[in-house]
């Protein structure tokens, strides 16, 4: 990270007692080692949908489910086993605008995982608008060069119980703005960083889930549209009353380390009312 000049040091330190200075430089000191990039496991974005499909019921089920899983003795336990035993995580709440409600927080001990839950329950519905996971994807896209945070994997975690209404229409199976920003997602990371987007659907709706008459089929609209082509994740929850425990189990898988060929079935079967299918390595 390219700091700033300061060519001001000895305008402001003249004429000032040794005791004022050397509490000035202490701080610069301070200031200068808070601003070094902090080295993670998992950078880690929570995209979740809070479009005008979610009434307030849903939307309380979908955050309550988001504060438990981190107060989680499973989560906080896969923190813990990471090489650096740490990760950053951020929330983002998106409908056909994207808000940062919970800004990049160091979760490194129980304490702080707890802590980053409690900064959810508080959060609140900034928008209630049009299903817009193209800018959703774009807006997470960038927070990864706003943080002080560096890791060998980036991932997005998209929730949703629709298609994208804004970009494409909501019964467009294939929607070549949502597929585009996907791509330059998985393709725009620093070198040596594997960058992935994740996907949990939520069949609440008749026009969008995993039954037959449903207008879109979720799961082959994530992997048409949304997650990338690496160890990505792509379920369907019944409802959000199953919500919490699925993405409970899902947040264990994100910030485990990527796991062997083969394992993520197993991973998979363990899920509570969730169905996870691998995204084939090509397309």
């Amino acid at each position: 990270m390219q700091k700033s000049r300061d060519i001001s040091t000895t305008t402001w330190t003249h004429g000032l007692k040794p005791a004022a200075l050397a509490a000035l430089m202490a701080l610069g000191m301070a200031t200068g080692a808070q601003a070094q990039p902090v080295a993670v496991d998992l950078e880690l974005v929570l995209a979740a949908d809070v479009s005008g499909s979610l009434d307030g019921t849903d939307f309380a089920l979908q955050r309550d489910g988001y504060v438990a899983a981190f107060q989680s003795a499973e989560v906080q336990a896969a923190i813990a086993a990471g090489e650096l035993g740490r990760i950053a995580v951020t929330l983002v709440y998106w409908s056909d605008g994207q808000a940062q409600s919970v800004g990049w927080t160091l979760i490194d001990s129980a304490a702080s995982a707890n802590a980053f839950a409690a900064a959810i329950s508080t959060a609140g519905r900034p928008s209630s608008g049009s299903t817009g996971m193209t800018s959703a994807i774009n807006f997470s896209s960038g927070l990864f060069g706003t943080n002080t945070y560096v890791g060998t994997r980036q991932t997005i975690d998209i929730s949703g119980d629709g298609s994208e209404s804004v970009a494409c229409g909501f019964s467009t199976f294939s929607c070549a703005p949502l597929k585009a920003a996907r791509d330059s997602f998985a393709s725009g990371g620093p070198t040596g960083v594997e960058r992935t987007i994740n996907a949990i659907w939520i069949d609440d709706r008749d026009f969008f889930g995993d039954d037959p008459a449903d207008t879109i089929q979720a799961v082959p609209y994530g992997l048409e549209n949304v997650v990338t082509a690496n160890h990505s994740f792509n379920g369907i929850v019944d409802n959000f009353e199953t919500f919490g425990d699925a993405i409970q189990t899902k947040l264990v898988g994100e910030i485990a380390p990527v796991p062997e060929p083969g394992t993520l079935a197993l991973m998979a079967a363990g899920l509570i009312g969730m169905a996870l299918r691998r995204k084939p390595a090509a397309r």
